[in-house]
């Protein structure tokens, strides 16, 4: 075969390959006003919990429940959906829940109200974390899973992002109880746009066929642990290393995000403020996850040392910023903004890295355990950063996290 001829193949094939790159599944759409919601409303229980007389120890406990209601929410939706074939009623589920537990919070007073109402509401708002993407797996063809997937996550995370920044232009003129009411309205519309949009198609998952997926760019997924579909438990020899080293990179998140809005907090600066570092953090993450993900296939772990690092000079940051008050602000803004760049590097990585070294048949129990780690080292991390703030102060519980950051990547370079 001629050079010619064999170069007017590979031309016809790549062609034909961006030929039929998939359409968007238009129920993707009806995820923007639920996502807008959430993301505006996610900083609202920490304020509102320090409005209510609450303290970083009380936020702490606050997302450690959270966390653990998400993680058992997640486990049973989807095993619930499995098992009864279906995907759309438990999406409409999460969806009516947004609206009446964050306007029913708007009336809460007292932060016990708030923790036992934040703790429910996550636990339903997890049947949008599972059972999606098995309706995504069905909306498009086996060979566009991952393309997918990522165009989802795309659109919940830019969803999530707007939300926030409507957050932070409402906060100047509205009360939190105001907000809350605000983002419930939103989030109606989602319940409407899934009812007319989303078409049941039932059918059975094969879990160890899925691999594990590298374009997350759901934004909550660094505030708790996402899950896919994945319940199994085993601890496949080669990666105890990587789960050990992702344990205490969990216990550092949760020493690091729900506090950060705490002390930005205690520190003077409002609502206002804690909305921008929040812009700040998820978008610089949003705008980064196609160009990490197109050159970290030939070097994933170092890819995730890389962010591990980065993560590192975002503990470095905020401690910095914790010790020189004067310098808060702006410090706290460089850290968040490392932390969420960091991110794009390892939530890209350590998913891709379980699915290239768990063994054909371990697949699906190595992501179950991932999992398990991940929700497990974070709802550790929201526990002690209450205790060590409380009895040692913010400095203390950076400084914290910041060792476990560098076991983990002790960790990873063995």
């Amino acid at each position: 075969m001629s050079q010619r001829v064999s170069t007017a193949m590979r031309s016809a094939a790549i062609a034909n390959r961006y030929r039929h790159v998939p359409k968007m599944p238009r129920w993707f759409y009806s995820f923007v006003p639920f996502k807008v919601a959430t993301g505006g409303s996610s900083a609202l229980v920490s304020l509102y919990l320090l409005q209510l007389g609450g303290d970083a120890s009380t936020v702490g406990i606050t997302f450690a429940l959270a966390s653990l209601s998400s993680m058992l929410g997640a486990l049973f939706w989807g095993r619930l959906s499995d098992r009864t074939l279906r995907r759309k009623p438990f999406i409409l589920l999460g969806f009516v829940s947004v609206p009446l537990f964050l306007a029913t919070m708007a009336f809460v007073r007292s932060s016990s109200q708030l923790i036992a109402l934040n703790t429910f509401y996550a636990f339903f708002l997890a049947s949008t974390l599972s059972v999606p993407i098995a309706l995504v797996l069905r909306s498009v063809r086996k060979h566009s899973w991952d393309y997918g997937i990522g165009k989802f996550n795309e659109v919940s995370g830019w969803g999530w992002v707007l939300g926030l920044i409507l957050g932070f232009g409402l906060s100047r003129f509205l009360t939190i109880s105001q907000l809350f009411m605000t983002f419930a309205t939103i989030s109606i519309p989602s319940i409407f746009m899934g009812k007319a949009m989303i078409r049941e198609v039932p059918v059975y998952i094969n879990r160890r066929a899925i691999r594990a997926f590298g374009n997350y760019v759901v934004e909550k997924a660094r505030y708790f642990p996402s899950f896919v579909l994945h319940t199994n438990f085993s601890l496949p020899e080669s990666l105890r290393r990587f789960y050990i080293s992702f344990f205490l990179f969990w216990i550092s998140a949760g020493l690091y995000f729900p506090q950060i809005p705490v002390l930005l907090t205690k520190a003077g600066y409002n609502r206002e403020i804690v909305y921008l570092t929040l812009i700040a953090n998820s978008a610089v993450a949003a705008l980064n996850y196609e160009r990490v993900g197109s050159f970290m296939s030939g070097n994933k772990e170092g890819t995730l040392r890389k962010g591990l690092f980065l993560r590192s000079l975002a503990f470095i940051s905020i401690l910095a910023g914790a010790l020189l008050f004067p310098a808060l602000l702006p410090l706290a803004v460089l850290s968040y903004l490392l932390a969420g760049y960091s991110w794009t590097f390892i939530g890209l990585s350590s998913t891709a890295i379980v699915g290239e070294k768990a063994g054909e048949t371990e697949k699906g129990s190595a992501m179950g355990t991932y999992n398990v780690v991940s929700s497990a080292g974070y709802i550790i991390g929201n526990l002690l950063g209450g205790t060590v703030i409380s009895s040692a102060g913010f400095p203390a519980t950076f400084g914290f996290g910041l060792l476990l950051i560098g076991g983990s990547i002790a960790l990873m370079r063995k």
